[in-house]
């Protein structure tokens, strides 16, 4: 889709939902709602059309910040509409589909994964903080703004979607008209180029003259028959190149009026064939399309910088929820009440997901960014396998598997320990995710030439040989994860700690037999151990 057509479309899309605002304003107002809470909740929902309104106006070049923003918008109005109506249960919960449509009416697929993860991610903590009361008390005082503003939201989501599916029919419906439409037949020789094929054909007498002309002249008049063949190009061409011998001749000249041209000369029985190709389109559209590969390289660039800065501000409050998490499992305040005994090692888990989540978009944006800062040291895999077996036992009992560790002496790597661990913990939970209940997940670390090896294995689901390919790009999962909740960051986030070591991810799987996954690292220095183990001892 053009930046033209985007730009329009965003606009009626920003103009409609002012007017669908507006209208459900008034039908509050008509419910005898207060004007303060009324005013308050239509600024709020106005934000993300006037920020589109204001940074992509039509014949004006948008900013490169302006997409995110428009994005980051209306997931923001998202949040606070549902945390103030009422949590989780809120009829304003569709607001976090109009995030990742926006990005899709956009063109940008990668934007609405990252808005969708973000919103799953948001309405997850206003369903942990409704559990807790830590949400503001609704009052059905709001109750007519809510129902109004949630129906907007329906009739916007569905505009949303058609504006999506329109455009992709039009993106398609040339490819279509062409599978249909009959090719034009091939001309029967080389004496009738068209005037529009960017190439034009001479025939060259020995003395140099133009005998026969046939398609585009440039816009050139001194192209016709019996014009001498150097008053066609300028004074620093070598003509004696257009004379070949046995051999065809290739090269480029610049044209009388400077511009430059590649040339196939071919001699035949009464002269020679002379074939012109204009270059300077050619060198303008690869200069413009450098340019715009620049200019879309910097956008990445400030995004992924900008979405690294928002996963460090949402570490902050998920350790606090993890801190309270384990307190609450400690009892340090007494002992919980019966009936919600079980909760803080739930919140705890979830919230350890959740941040594991975090950790995997991070680590992905500063590896996208070269910013990704490694601190090798003697890493003792089996210690830290140990350490995620005991991490991970719950999450594996109510899946119904089974962890087992099968090393049983030390394995030292010469790697960051943050990095292992977030392997170990990435590779572990997928295999539990996508084992059946009585299944046994295998973790296990060794020498093998001349590397750190750990592995995980387990009996699950498996993958295809197409599964295997794409998996450890981001974003990607295999064809038997459907039902099975994930981003597709796991893999991704191990082979590229694996290539920064200098090491490998090796993938093995078979559809209903499971998979065995595999990670080399360096081997520690023999020297750097043994200070570590004396300490130890």
């Amino acid at each position: 889709m053009s930046l033209r057509m985007m730009q329009k479309r965003l606009q009626f899309v920003n103009v409609a939902w002012l007017a669908l605002v507006a209208a459900a304003g008034l039908i509050a107002a008509l419910r005898g709602i207060a004007i303060l809470p009324l005013v308050c909740g239509l600024v709020l929902a106005a934000l993300p059309s006037v920020v589109g309104l204001v940074f992509l106006r039509p014949g004006h070049a948008p900013s490169p910040y302006a997409a995110p923003l428009l994005v980051i918008s209306w997931t923001l109005v998202a949040v606070l509409s549902v945390a103030l109506t009422g949590g989780a249960g809120s009829s304003l919960t569709i607001l976090f589909a109009v995030a990742p449509l926006v990005a899709l009416t956009l063109d940008d697929t990668d934007m609405a994964a990252e808005s969708a993860i973000f919103g799953a991610m948001a309405y997850f903590a206003t369903l942990l903080m409704g559990r807790f009361d830590l949400l503001p008390m609704t009052t059905e005082l709001f109750f007519p703004l809510t129902v109004a503003v949630g129906f907007a939201a329906l009739v916007l989501t569905g505009l949303l979607i058609w504006t999506v599916v329109r455009a992709r029919r039009e993106e398609l419906r040339p490819a279509a008209a062409a599978l249909v439409e009959p090719a034009e037949p091939a001309p029967s020789s080389l004496a009738a180029l068209p005037a529009s094929a960017g190439l034009l054909l001479l025939d060259v007498t020995p003395e140099g003259r133009v005998r026969h002309v046939s398609g585009d002249t440039f816009g050139i008049a001194a192209i016709k028959p019996g014009a001498v063949l150097s008053a066609l190009f300028d004074d620093t061409a070598d003509l004696s190149l257009l004379q070949p011998g046995e051999e065809t001749v290739k090269g480029e000249l610049n044209l009388e009026d400077g511009r430059p041209v590649a040339f196939t000369a071919e001699a035949h029985a009464t002269g020679t064939w002379l074939v012109l190709r204009d270059l300077s389109d050619a060198r303008q559209q690869a200069e413009e399309t450098a340019a715009a590969l620049e200019s879309a390289a910097g956008r990445l660039k400030d995004r992924t910088a900008f979405f690294a800065s928002l996963g460090h501000d949402l570490k902050t409050p998920l350790n606090a929820i993890l801190g309270y998490a384990d307190m609450m499992r400690a009892e340090i305040r007494g002992p919980m009440p019966k009936a919600y005994a079980d909760y803080p090692g739930i919140i705890h888990e979830s919230g350890q997901d959740l941040l594991l989540l975090v950790d995997d978009i991070l680590d992905l944006a500063k590896a996208d960014a070269d910013r990704q800062r490694l601190e090798p040291e003697p890493v003792d895999l089996v210690a830290s396998a140990l350490s995620i077996v005991r991490q991970l036992e719950n999450q594996a009992d109510r899946a119904g598997v089974k962890l087992k560790l099968k090393a049983d002496v030390e394995v030292w790597a010469e790697a960051d320990a943050r990095a292992v661990r977030q392997i170990w913990q990435n590779l572990v939970s997928n295999a539990i995710k996508y084992s059946e209940s009585g299944g046994t997940v295998t973790l296990d670390a060794f020498e093998a030439g001349g590397a750190a090896v750990l592995s995980v294995t387990d009996k699950g689901a498996g993958m295809t040989e197409d599964d295997l390919k794409r998996v450890t790009e981001p974003f990607s999962q295999g064809g038997n994860s459907r039902g099975r909740v994930g981003t597709g960051l796991g893999l991704a986030v191990v082979r590229s700690f694996a290539e920064l070591h200098g090491g490998q991810l090796s993938l093995r799987s078979q559809p209903g037999k499971g998979t065995r996954v595999e990670v080399t690292l360096p081997l520690a220095n023999p020297a750097d151990i043994a200070p570590l183990e004396d300490a130890a001892e």
